[in-house]
């Protein structure tokens, strides 16, 4: 005698049977019919390459954050810590730390470029709008190390003396 449970065992066998038998019919037609020929494959035409990277508006961090940040990108960079000191405190004197400053005269952010400079940033951050503090220096670092005018930068060896260069050259200045 069955019971309850070989009977139901049974029941389901069937119904997996037949399932499997009118999926197995399906499969069979589709195989003996060719596919319209709207979803035949045709092969897509290879993507654009990829545009060169941007420097995109964000929202610029607190000034204690861009200070931080700034020291970060310079000792990652390899400057020195009494240029770094220099570095930090030149641009809060220009900035004091604001990212996307405006000040008189048309000149701009971290270190209040303006004139052919603001341009030269503009066309190296690929962006005419303010640039993200890690792609200003690294066109500040672009300058500095560049530029003969930025060799007293180069060959001080206080902060005092790094500083003094920076606000020469930055100023249009020279050694």
């Amino acid at each position: 005698m069955w019971g309850v449970r070989t009977g139901a065992a049974i029941i389901i066998a069937a119904g997996v049977a037949i399932a499997l038998s009118l999926s197995g019919c399906a499969l069979v037609a589709d195989m003996l019919e060719p596919p319209p020929l709207e979803t035949a494959f045709t092969p897509q035409p290879a993507p654009p390459p990829p545009e060169p990277p941007q420097s995109v508006a964000v929202t610029p961090p607190p000034p204690d954050e861009a200070r931080a940040e700034i020291a970060q990108w310079l000792s990652k960079a390899g400057y020195r810590e009494f240029q770094i000191e220099a570095l930090l405190e030149h641009a809060d004197a220009e900035s004091h730390f604001q990212a996307c400053a405006a000040g008189p005269g048309g000149y701009r952010y971290l270190f209040q470029w303006g004139g052919t400079r603001l341009q030269q940033l503009q066309r190296f951050a690929h962006h005419s709008g303010c640039p993200q503090i890690n792609t200003q220096l690294a066109f500040a670092d672009k300058e500095l190390r560049n530029d003969p005018k930025f060799a007293c930068f180069w060959n001080a060896t206080t902060e005092p003396g790094a500083y003094a260069a920076l606000r020469r050259g930055f100023g249009r200045g020279s050694c």
